[in-house]
């Protein structure tokens, strides 16, 4: 059996500015063993939702795909944000303030929230992604609810 191994996958041509190469490396979270509650407005850390990858190059980009279930109580609106960790320091990578609004009296359950998101933390050392969820006023909002959640990373050879 051949094997190809390599750290950096570039086209035949190059690379156009601004553009990334080829998969390096694939990582994912995924949880669906039951619903999480929030009922604060900061966020929290959603159980089960993090996923770590080191880049073999400093010069790699990350692509972040993230999807999962939401419901929000009456009147409620998720808030959202993916957080990336490297060696102790947090650095918020993008948030979404306004998931599911509901200006009613009913809630709204929707199944597929998400992101997709290209990130360049410059480093070679392990970043871990993980996913945050908040009320925007307190009331209760729900994350997994008959669904799950995925988060997958994957370097990208800049």
């Amino acid at each position: 059996m051949s094997e190809l191994r390599t750290n950096r996958i570039i086209p035949r041509d190059g690379l156009a500015s601004g553009a990334y190469g080829g998969i390096v490396q694939v990582k994912y979270a995924n949880y669906s063993a039951s619903s999480q509650t929030i009922s604060t407005t900061t966020y929290t850390d959603i159980t089960g939702v993090s996923v770590t990858i080191t880049p073999t190059r400093a010069d790699s980009a990350i692509l972040i795909m993230l999807t999962f279930n939401g419901n929000n109580g009456s009147n409620g609106r998720i808030r959202y944000q993916i957080v990336r960790t490297v060696g102790g320091s947090d650095t918020t990578i993008f948030t979404v303030a306004e998931a599911l609004v509901d200006y009613g009296e009913s809630s709204i359950h929707v199944q597929g929230i998400g992101n997709n998101f290209v990130d360049t933390p410059s480093t070679t050392s392990a970043v871990t992604y993980k996913l945050q969820v908040s009320s925007h006023n307190g009331g209760a909002v729900a994350v997994n609810n008959n669904g799950r959640t995925d988060l997958i990373v994957m370097e990208i050879a800049g």
